[in-house]
């Protein structure tokens, strides 16, 4: 089992897809944003991440998606 510093160093198959151009991925980030925030326990790091991603998709889906520049 890799320590915690050492999986910082790989990012997810999420963060790959989008860092390859997937224009669509599953969104966990997002899931965890809407049932915290249900629970009335909203989290400024996973509402930071939830942005972070939103804004690298809508970059692709506005380049016109998989990978265009």
């Amino acid at each position: 089992m890799p320590r915690a510093a050492e999986s910082l160093l790989k990012p997810s198959s999420a963060a790959r897809a989008v860092a390859s151009g997937a224009p669509f991925i599953e969104r966990v980030d997002l899931l965890v944003k809407l049932i915290s925030h249900q629970l009335g326990v909203p989290n400024a790091e996973i509402d930071r991440t939830v942005e972070i991603v939103d804004q690298k998709l809508n970059e692709k889906i506005v380049a016109g998606g998989s990978g265009s520049p």
